[in-house]
C-alpha cells in the first residue's frame, strides 16, 4: 500500500514536454488547464502529471525509474527526440541495470531494465 500512485514532471514547456514523452514512451495525456497535464503509460502502471513551472530544478529531488524492456535501445530513443543521456547504462548484480537522462527541458529521470525472471525493484 506504499508504492508510487503519481509521479509529477516540470516543465517550462508543456506542449514541448507531451511531444517528448509522447515519442519516447508512448505516455498518452489529458490536460487538465493551462499549466498542468496528466500522463498515462501504456498498458497501465503509475501515471502522474506535468506541471508547468518556470524553472527546472537542476538537480533531481526524488529520483523517479522508468521501467523499461532494453535500456540501451530508450536511450537511443531519448537522444533521437532530443534529449540528454545523464549516466549511461549501469548494472545492479542481481537485480537489473539503471541509466539516467534529461529531456530537452533539462528534468532529469531515470530508466530500470530488470534483469529476466526479475521484477522492479
Amino acid at each position: 500500500m506504499h508504492g508510487f500512485v503519481h509521479v509529477e514532471i516540470p516543465a517550462r514547456d508543456l506542449r514541448r514536454a507531451k511531444d517528448f514523452y509522447g515519442k519516447v514512451f508512448g505516455w498518452q495525456f489529458q490536460d487538465a488547464g493551462k499549466d498542468y497535464t496528466l500522463f498515462s503509460p501504456p498498458g497501465g502502471g503509475v501515471g502522474g502529471g506535468i506541471n508547468r513551472v518556470k524553472q527546472v530544478p537542476k538537480r533531481p529531488v526524488v529520483q523517479a525509474y522508468i521501467e523499461v524492456a532494453d535500456i540501451d535501445a530508450k536511450l537511443k530513443e531519448v537522444k533521437k527526440a532530443r534529449g540528454k543521456v545523464v549516466k549511461p547504462k549501469k548494472e545492479v548484480p542481481g537485480f537489473g541495470s539503471w541509466a539516467a537522462f534529461s529531456d530537452p527541458q533539462g528534468t532529469v529521470l531515470f530508466l530500470w531494465q530488470s534483469l529476466p525472471g526479475q521484477r522492479a525493484m
